[in-house]
């Protein structure tokens, strides 16, 4: 069986076994796309267990250990703490081409967006075609794309949510955006992965503004330039921290991007003071 998807402007083909059950229905969906010529292909296969690992170890966390051997990245997923073995998928990825095991016993969960954008490696995917993948709400509101940005609990929800319900602005996504830089613009595109907002549409628009949030007694609003527009933006990027490709790929790309489209910092109560603010921002950039 294979699926053909178009995630941020990329093409992706994804092979699995036909008699695969295949989680595509909601998520995914879409993202689906007419058959072309694919920017990346991945494959997926069971197996009863993971490979060992082979290589030096570049990145560990709680959900994630990752091995660089021979010119391929090789990821394991999972409850890995006590070790690789508790992995339930492995990737190996060499340029465009990833491939994937997954333990026969975790079929129940193959092929949901988490897997498909864990083994795609998402971030370094869009990394290599000039863009970044930014924590934030993305609001669409008059063709253009509004992304707030902040750490957890500061209140990106919340401001998409006034924005929706004042101003009749379209959530696109609850928790992350995809930003690429074109020659002539540069664009915020939606992806499948929406965390706990459940919101993920397929939608591309130009970008109109990062807004970077912190909570205040009372709102205020300011034009953010130069390294402070980019330190606030890299705060809230999704990046390979152990490829040095992938970082001075980022940091050229975001350093394009903080310098042809306006970022604020809003600091703000949670009530309708904060979008007049920010309106009134936008309106003295046109």
């Amino acid at each position: 069986m294979v699926r053909h998807y178009r995630i941020a402007g990329i093409g992706i083909q994804v092979s699995v076994p036909d008699d695969w059950m295949y989680r595509d229905e909601r998520e995914l969906a879409p993202f689906v796309h007419e058959p072309v010529t694919a920017d990346w292909e991945l494959d997926v296969r069971t197996t009863e267990e993971l490979p060992e690992p082979e290589g030096e170890l570049i990145f560990r966390e709680s959900g994630k250990r990752i091995y660089y051997h021979q010119d391929q990245e090789i990821r394991y997923i999972g409850s890995v703490e006590q070790g690789w073995q508790n992995a339930y998928l492995w990737a190996c990825c060499r340029e465009n081409r990833v491939q994937t095991l997954v333990r026969q016993d975790e079929l129940r969960d193959v092929i949901t967006p988490k897997v498909v954008m864990n083994a795609l490696c998402a971030e370094h995917m869009i990394a290599k075609h000039e863009g970044f993948l930014l924590h934030a709400s993305y609001i669409l509101h008059n063709g253009r794309a509004i992304l707030f940005t902040a750490p957890s609990g500061t209140g990106k929800s919340t401001q998409a949510d006034l924005w929706c319900r004042l101003r009749g602005a379209e959530l696109i996504n609850g928790d992350r955006a995809a930003v690429r830089v074109g020659e002539n613009e540069i664009n915020a595109w939606g992806i499948p992965f929406s965390g706990s907002s459940g919101v993920g549409k397929n939608a591309v628009a130009p970008l109109g503004a990062i807004v970077y949030l912190s909570q205040a007694p009372v709102t205020t609003i300011s034009r953010l330039k130069g390294f402070r527009a980019f330190r606030q933006v890299w705060e809230g990027c999704c990046v390979n921290a152990w490829n040095r490709a992938d970082l001075e790929k980022c940091t050229q790309t975001v350093t394009t991007a903080v310098s042809k489209v306006p970022v604020f910092h809003l600091a703000c109560t949670p009530d309708e003071s904060a979008v007049v603010a920010l309106e009134e921002a936008l309106k003295k950039q046109r």
